[in-house]
């Protein structure tokens, strides 16, 4: 198996921390710009364009003033979120299943990513008489299948794709069983 699957962060983390970084670059000139209009106005109600020559078009919008201490405001909450998004971990993408360890091993862990579960549960039900096409999603605690037949009455094959997918979960000792969830759709043939 592929070293991927036990990382504890998902992807989304590089994104975020570029989008961070991005956010304290725009604070930090941003800072930069008000304290040298404040230095070289002696207070905050110094025009934005001082001290800075591609601000000119702002006119004579202070660095006190009420819109740019609210876009200050917003930009250090986007930061805030982006730090938050980049440090949290996602959803757990794995379910473990129990497995004898070799003497010789201290601690022996094995994962099934929820992709594979997913297509477990699939071809289970995709072997049931009546389905015609299936699709299946898993996180770590559930699996929700979505099955199509062109029978009116579906409810006997639903009741047989549940079974067969609990069936084929049973079969697997997994540290915590996924619950499944069935529905039908009905197509025509």
């Amino acid at each position: 198996m592929s070293a991927r699957l036990f990382r504890a962060r998902p992807a989304r983390v590089v994104p975020a921390v570029i989008l961070a970084i991005l956010i304290l670059v725009i604070a930090v000139a941003l800072g930069w710009a008000a304290i040298a209009a404040i230095a070289s106005a002696g207070s905050g109600s110094s025009a934005l364009s001082d001290g800075v020559p591609g601000l000119s078009s702002l006119g004579e919008m202070t660095w006190g003033s009420a819109a740019i201490i609210a876009a200050c405001v917003v930009i250090a909450l986007l930061g805030l979120i982006f730090l938050i998004i980049g440090i949290s971990p996602g959803a757990k993408r794995v379910i473990g299943y129990r497995m004898q360890t070799p003497e010789h091993i201290e601690r022996f862990e094995v994962v099934l990513p929820t992709s594979a579960l997913s297509g477990l549960a699939a071809a289970a039900a995709d072997s049931v008489d009546g389905v015609s096409s299936v699709r299946a999603a898993s996180n770590a605690s559930s699996t929700n299948v979505t099955f199509s037949t062109p029978v009116r009455d579906n409810d006997e094959i639903r009741r047989d794709v549940d079974a067969a997918v609990t069936q084929r979960f049973d079969s697997i000792a997994f540290d915590r069983t996924p619950t499944v969830k069935v529905r039908a759709h009905r197509r025509q043939a």
